[in-house]
């Protein structure tokens, strides 16, 4: 396959990637969840052991593990917790810098929206606990950075997949991640729309809880947030293969 090669698809597709994702999930949820529950605490302890730069490097090769075990159960096979380890196996040298392009990516993304605001890391550090900064210059500055970090977010969006799955290189990955996001911008948009709304859903039941016993619903919130993760790792594999396998049917997740 050419890596350069991508469809083009409706917007509607945004919500067919979340629908499907979820379906794919139900299938096989207890595996799934246990793939996704190693997969944060993975990402936990390389947080605290490194205070988050291991984490940053990692994600992508782990993620490549829900892309791997998507792949054999799309093939009749059972995701298992040993595909979550798939990206050491692949062009890892390819894999790791694509955490280095986003912390570059976040850190310039930043210090834009700091330039832009007028402001100062200090000033985000002491405002921690004490309001010195007014809500306008808080919410400009996040702004600014969230602009500017999409492009960096569209760069990676399919890059793993595109290394693994059509033995693309590093750059190439990129260049053609950005590309199709880019020219499929508005289902990537109807996507992340139906993400806010699963959200508000979950927030919605969890709500209550809050008003009941604050400790219960933090912790519904963190077992929900493992199912939740799976889904949303699963979805990157399905936009790719709406995207870059259009003529070709997924194949039975049952």
């Amino acid at each position: 396959m050419n890596p350069s090669n991508f469809s083009v698809v409706p917007a509607a597709e945004g919500f067919e990637w979340l629908r499907s994702s979820i379906q794919i999930f139900r299938s096989q949820w207890l595996r799934y969840t246990s793939i996704a529950a190693l997969f944060l605490l993975i990402m936990q302890v390389a947080s605290a052991i490194s205070g988050g730069l291991l984490f940053v490097f990692l994600k992508p090769v782990l993620s490549v593990g829900f892309l791997a075990a998507a792949w054999h159960h799309e093939r009749g096979e059972l995701p298992e917790a040993k595909h979550l380890f798939a990206g050491f196996k692949s062009n890892l040298k390819a894999l790791l810098p694509l955490g280095g392009v986003y912390l570059l990516g976040v850190l310039i993304a930043a210090t834009i929206g700091l330039a832009a605001s007028g402001i100062s890391v200090e000033d985000i550090v002491a405002a921690d606990g004490q309001p010195k900064l007014d809500e306008m210059t808080q919410l400009r500055f996040m702004m600014v950075t969230l602009a500017f970090t999409l492009p960096v977010t569209a760069a990676l969006w399919f890059a793993p997949a595109l290394i693994v799955f059509a033995d693309a290189t590093f750059f190439q990955a990129l260049a053609t991640s950005c590309r199709a996001c880019l020219s499929n911008w508005l289902a990537m948009s109807v996507y992340c729309v139906a993400i806010f709304l699963l959200l508000l859903v979950i927030a919605a039941c969890v709500s209550p809880l809050l008003l009941i016993a604050k400790n219960v619903a933090l912790m519904v919130m963190m077992v929900v947030a493992v199912p939740l993760t799976a889904v949303l790792m699963i979805s990157d594999y399905v936009s790719y293969r709406r995207v870059f396998h259009r003529d070709e049917s997924m194949g039975r997740t049952a």
